[in-house]
């Protein structure tokens, strides 16, 4: 049997992680059941682990575009899932952003330059969603998108 690497402290002695404990944007299963706890399980036998999650903008739009292809199509069949998968991408956005906020002194209620940049990239992912007749997604992520990181609105999508 191969063994994991299992690191003997919390965090890394040679780099300083961003600890973020929403463990629901690694596990997909939480979303069905919509459980929305930080806490660890209560059952006897449970063991938390901490995962490293890189938040870049070539990994987040690796998984976007992992995503897609996943899905294919945005059809009414699968749109709460693929909204669901997205979803979680965006959060990663938002921790991404309020990163680079801090580290940059962006003014307060801003966003930072890279978290825009990533998010006009993102939204062109999605506007690229070949439509299976979906009803909501993704127009009313993208609108919801553009309205938070305040991205000029094109074409009628928002209201």
């Amino acid at each position: 049997m191969d063994q994991n690497r299992i690191e003997q402290y919390p965090e890394p002695k040679d780099e300083k992680p961003l600890f973020v404990n929403e463990p629901w944007l690694i596990d997909a299963s939480m979303f069905k059941y919509w459980e929305w706890k930080c806490e660890p399980d209560a059952e006897e036998d449970n063991v938390r682990v901490y995962l490293p999650l890189d938040l870049n903008r070539k990994a987040i739009l690796r998984r976007l575009k992992t995503i897609i292809n996943h899905y294919e199509w945005s059809t009414e069949e699968n749109e709460f899932d693929f909204s669901a998968d997205v979803d979680m991408l965006i959060e990663q956005i938002r921790i991404y952003d309020q990163f680079w906020t801090g580290r940059t002194n962006v003014e307060n209620g801003k966003h930072s330059e890279k978290a825009v940049s990533l998010v006009k990239e993102f939204i062109k992912g999605l506007e690229n969603i070949p439509d299976g007749c979906a009803e909501l997604f993704p127009w009313e992520t993208i609108d919801k998108l553009k309205k938070e990181f305040g991205i000029e609105i094109e074409d009628g999508y928002c209201e």
